[in-house]
């Protein structure tokens, strides 16, 4: 049984895999060692775990880790079912990587183009030879709504509203929701547009926090797959354990 946890920069996601099958996945708002213990005590069995992390995580999670599991803690030097063509991998994200192979493991021999919408909008494309190039960043839904409150002097912070379609806003709030939102949603269209116009039979993949909303948003065809992470740190921790 493995563990695979997902360390981000606003929540932590766990998957308990038996083989290939996720049995259980959760999102946690507060992750601590008190936290990772609980999982150990109610599924018992795990013996192999694998963390990646886009931030620095306490130490006394790794050292429990250690010392209960077979530990794999996912680096840029870790090795993994994709090729590499990113020029500066020491500073590639983890959960990239990771949602790479978790990609490439379900769709294998297709072009991919991953799109994680959550603090970021993280684009990230793998060609048909299972070759990881890179991709675009830029903020996420949240990330926006703050910055037009944070550098501005009388813009009010808006809450996200996951049903607003408007183009044209009538209001400040409204005008706001249109620019995130609907900008978003022209956003992601534009960029697999692009990619759909320069690479053959592209498969679009969508997961993250925002995903659920995009996907009602976009009027393309796309793939959800929420677990994207989790598959991939499952996929990497395998060979080193099977």
């Amino acid at each position: 049984m493995n563990l695979t946890i997902d360390i981000g920069n606003s929540r932590v996601k766990t998957g308990v895999f038996v083989g290939t099958r996720l049995v259980k996945s959760k999102t946690h708002e507060v992750f601590n060692l008190s936290v990772l213990k609980s999982i150990f005590k109610e599924t018992p069995g795990i013996e192999n775990t694998i963390l990646c992390s886009v931030k620095k995580y306490p130490l006394a999670l790794k050292h429990f880790l250690s010392s209960h599991s077979r530990f794999v803690e996912l680096t840029y030097q870790t090795p993994v079912p994709v090729k590499m063509a990113y020029k500066t991998p020491k500073t590639l994200g983890m959960d990239r990587l990771a949602a790479a192979c978790g990609a490439y493991s379900l769709y294998k021999g297709k072009n991919i183009l991953i799109i994680n919408a959550g603090t970021c909008m993280v684009y990230d494309f793998i060609t048909n030879k299972g070759v990881y190039k890179g991709g675009s960043i830029s903020p996420g839904m949240e990330m926006r709504y703050k910055a037009l409150h944070t550098f501005t002097g009388a813009l009010p912070l808006i809450v996200p509203g996951m049903n607003f379609k408007k183009l044209t806003g009538t209001t400040t709030e409204e005008s706001i929701r249109s620019g995130v939102q609907y900008g978003m949603v022209k956003e992601v269209e534009g960029i697999i547009g692009g990619y759909r116009a320069t690479y053959k039979n592209i498969t679009v993949l969508l997961t993250g926090g925002s995903a659920s909303w995009l996907l009602k948003s976009l009027k393309m065809e796309i793939k959800s797959e929420p677990f994207l992470v989790l598959t991939g740190l499952n996929v990497i921790l395998s060979p080193f354990y099977s």
